[in-house]
């Protein structure tokens, strides 16, 4: 099998375009004053759901802390 020379060229663009179009580890900043606390109390924190309700919230971030669920997220009116 014979490669022509435009195969030659094509052949690495096509290579480097999936990782091109990739995005690695971009977070957004957290202002301070906009990080709300929400905690979701039941009689066993299952870490999967706790995550997974947080994220329901903007930017939302779970952790079980011992049976509570502890949520911070991005609230657009700093909380008083």
């Amino acid at each position: 099998m014979r490669i022509s020379s435009s195969m030659l060229i094509i052949i690495p663009i096509l290579l480097l375009l999936p990782s091109a179009l990739v995005v690695h580890g971009v977070e957004a900043a957290r202002i301070p004053e906009h990080t709300c606390h929400k905690v979701i109390d039941s009689k066993r924190c299952d870490s999967q759901k706790c995550i997974q309700a947080c994220s329901k919230e903007p930017n939302g971030l779970g952790e079980c802390k011992q049976s509570i669920c502890s949520c911070t997220y991005y609230c657009k009116n700093p909380p008083m």
